[in-house]
């Protein structure tokens, strides 16, 4: 949930505006002010002084914004690479030999099953 708050106030911290937070998260604006309440309660500290209808950051806002942005970016790097590392291990197995070591007894072995399209030459 930390993670999914984190989201939150970093959207509210980038749009300036509650509303348009709430669409780029896609969710309502009146969940996103509670999850933002639901933050601040949880750290026990203020990351927003409200202006009216507008806000400002606090000290410790503008902190847990800033620890928020690079730990998000760290995560979807992290989910990225990994993604990436998964797709490099499906590659496909290379097998070496001598062809004068019974060609014919590997191919065998080999073909899935007597039409296969790999021809011995």
């Amino acid at each position: 949930m930390v993670f999914q708050r984190m989201t939150y106030f970093v959207a509210v911290v980038e749009e300036h505006n509650f509303l348009r937070a709430a669409e780029r998260c896609e969710i309502s604006q009146s969940a996103i002010s509670q999850q933002i309440k639901a933050l601040e309660s949880k750290l026990g500290v203020a990351l927003l002084r409200r202006v009216g209808r507008s806000f400002e950051l606090t000290e410790a806002g503008q902190y847990f914004y800033t620890q928020s942005k690079a730990i998000l970016q760290s995560v979807n790097q992290l989910s990225q690479e990994t993604a990436r590392i998964a797709r490099q291990s499906r590659s496909p197995l290379r097998v070496g030999y001598l062809q004068t070591f019974g060609s014919r007894d590997f191919y065998k072995r080999l073909l899935p099953s007597p039409n296969a399209s790999h021809r011995l030459t």
